[in-house]
């Protein structure tokens, strides 16, 4: 294979592109989910709380 063919190869090779995105879409799911961990983090902390003392008082095996 000569130099010509390598090049238009490597230049048509689109597998660091497809990966970038997967690693960008990665990145914003992320960030979605920490904002939503921050801002609802102790409304869910506190309800799961409430529902573990619940359980802890009124079930018994």
């Amino acid at each position: 294979m000569d130099l010509k063919n390598m090049l238009i190869a490597l230049h048509n090779d689109e597998d660091g592109a497809t990966a970038t995105e997967y690693i960008i879409l990665l990145i914003l799911i992320a960030c979605f989910v920490i904002a939503i961990v921050k801002l609802f983090g102790s409304t869910v902390s506190s309800k799961f709380n409430k529902a573990n003392d619940s359980v802890t008082n009124d079930v018994t095996f």
